[in-house]
């Protein structure tokens, strides 16, 4: 059950010689064994990633009691402030990584972690050991994209009805009830060594679980009776959510909010979720632990408001082109921008990377298409968007800030644009269409607070935009590295889509309250935010398709256009 449940690899296993003295990766080398973040919690699995920690063939433990050493292998935990050095219960070892889980008994504070194999000891890594931390497991072990939630008979939750080896499979409706699976719910010595459990803990670690920004208090929350450090949480589908394929799902706990993953809800009646961008058949083949190939085009014509303290508001406006092609897996599609297309809903999700990442996801396994693609349309005559590994993009204009720093000349307006590409390793020649629309306006952007109140609906107004959509789009991040020009950042993202004809979308109180507290002053703060609101098409206009080199095409391909404004604000 545990080894289903909990994340044992952000990859594949593999081989890799461990003669070198062992060492803790920098970024995140201790986390949570179920959703990948850092934090480890009383009394629950955690891993280690980095190299030379364990034998180059993974060893795992015959089961509970899990001992404290294993294969040469032992992960210590010393308190920073002076005391007892803790060691923690090995449940596998590999040169790559290391999966353990804290005793219940070790007290909050923060811990200096060392991994010992063969004698030889790693570098100490700060670690803070925090009285909850729940993540929970998601179908890619990477606390990422859909969860590994189960029904009462541990069928699975996936897109479509159907059969994975014995488990059967069918998306959840309204009154189900779900099972998810994870640790870091807090101490339960009961659990430790043989598996037991000290029952509910819903009311003492007010247990909350949001289901498509709505809230749900579970029926249970609490260790998994027989299998130590693992907990469950069991709650009901609630009326009032969407049928959706990608409906947001996280929990909170002991003041703390979990790995943001998603749950698929179908109607009543209907044997798989709903989904604008992929077919019933693309749904499938996901559950199937397939991957899709797809390309994505874009045009892009943003208004930037940058509101710096002294000088006031700065504006800028930049134009661009760009294209990518990739392979993605469960994970990749479910925090990609086309994913996030049904009218009407709202999505979070967290993302970690550039400036880039964080607006359009980051780019999964890339396929290259050739060395460059080509833009035509109205005032683009043959424009060179060059690229490598898959990834292809220009500035076609950009006004500088108050003139200073402009180059090109405007390019994108209304009518038809053609992208094309000659082709390359992975992807043949193609040539794909889109009409870009009027105007759009963002009407109310100047009247919006700098920092936005999170506790309050906020409602968005606009003109333009003809019979496509709008997408309204929140970032609140704090910097994590990278440089001055190119940082990068931990973000919480959400997105919420309109049909362009409404005018006007309010986005919830309840998703607003899922970004992090953020500074509005950009020059000085090491947390950031910004809101967009742009024009975007439907799903159904732009689509193309490309051939596979060796046979086959795209699984889906999108052309699309984002055609608005953004401005830099705080989130309070």
């Amino acid at each position: 059950m545990r080894g289903l449940f909990i994340a044992c690899a952000a990859g594949a296993l593999f081989a890799i010689s461990a003669a070198a003295q062992p060492a803790i990766r920098s970024s995140l080398g201790v986390v949570n064994a179920s959703s990948n973040t850092s934090d480890v919690a009383r009394g629950s699995w955690f891993v280690v990633y980095g190299t030379g920690l364990g034998p180059a063939s993974i060893v795992v433990a015959s089961g509970a009691p899990y001992p404290s050493q294993l294969s040469s292998t032992q992960v210590t935990f010393t308190p920073a402030a002076g005391g007892a050095q803790v060691s923690a219960l090995l449940w596998y070892t590999l040169s790559t990584q290391v999966a353990a889980m804290l005793p219940s008994s070790t007290p909050a504070g923060a811990y200096d972690v060392k991994v010992t194999y063969n004698g030889q000891t790693s570098a100490a890594q700060r670690v803070a050991v925090v009285e909850r931390n729940f993540g929970f497991a998601t179908q890619a072990q990477n606390g990422l994209g859909p969860a590994q939630a189960t029904y009462g008979g541990l069928d699975l939750n996936r897109f479509t009805t159907g059969q994975i080896d014995k488990w059967a499979t069918r998306p959840a409706k309204v009154g189900d009830v779900i099972v998810l699976w994870g640790t870091g719910l807090g101490a339960d010595s009961a659990s430790d060594t043989t598996g037991g459990t000290s029952g509910d803990q819903t009311s003492a670690a007010q247990v909350k679980v949001m289901v498509d920004n709505v809230e749900v208090t579970p029926a249970y929350a609490g260790r998994s009776n027989g299998s130590p450090g693992l907990d469950q949480i069991n709650f009901t589908v609630p009326s009032g959510v969407s049928p959706n394929c990608f409906a947001t799902l996280y929990v909170k706990a002991g003041g703390r909010i979990s790995n943001f993953g998603s749950l698929a809800i179908a109607a009543a009646g209907q044997s798989a979720c709903p989904s604008s961008s992929l077919t019933s058949a693309q749904l499938t083949q996901l559950d199937q632990g397939a991957t899709l190939t797809i390309g994505t085009l874009s045009l892009s014509k943003l208004g930037l408001k940058v509101t710096v303290p002294v000088l006031g508001t700065i504006d800028q406006t930049s134009e661009s082109a760009s294209g990518s092609f990739a392979r993605y897996s469960i994970s990749d599609v479910a925090t990609s921008n086309f994913a996030f297309t049904q009218t009407g809903s709202c999505f979070v999700s967290k993302r970690v990377g550039t400036t880039g990442d964080i607006v359009s996801g980051a780019l999964p396994t890339a396929l290259d298409a050739g060395t460059k693609l080509t833009l035509n349309g109205p005032n683009a005559s043959n424009i060179a968007l060059p690229g490598t590994a898959g990834v292809y993009g220009a500035t076609l204009y950009n006004s500088g800030f108050s003139g200073i720093g402009a180059s090109g000349t405007p390019t994108i307006a209304q009518g038809s644009y053609t992208i094309a590409g000659t082709g390359g390793a992975n992807i043949g020649a193609f040539s794909a269409n889109l009409t870009v629309p009027g105007t759009f306006t963002w009407s109310n952007q100047s009247s919006i607070a700098n920092p936005v109140p999170r506790n309050a609906p906020l409602n968005v107004t606009w003109t333009g935009g003809t019979s496509g959509l709008v997408a309204i789009t929140g970032m609140s991040g704090t910097a994590t590295g990278g440089t001055a020009t190119n940082p990068t950042y931990d973000a919480t993202v959400f997105v919420c889509i309109a049909p362009a004809s409404a005018g006007s979308f309010t986005v919830p109180s309840s998703v607003l309250t899922q970004l992090p507290q953020a500074s509005s002053d950009v020059t000085s703060a090491t947390t950031s935010g910004a809101l967009l609101v742009v024009a975007v098409p439907d799903p159904s206009q732009g689509s193309f398709t490309a051939p596979l080199v060796g046979g086959g095409t795209l699984d889906h391909g999108y052309f699309t256009y984002s055609i608005g404004s953004m401005k830099t604000t705080g989130w309070n």
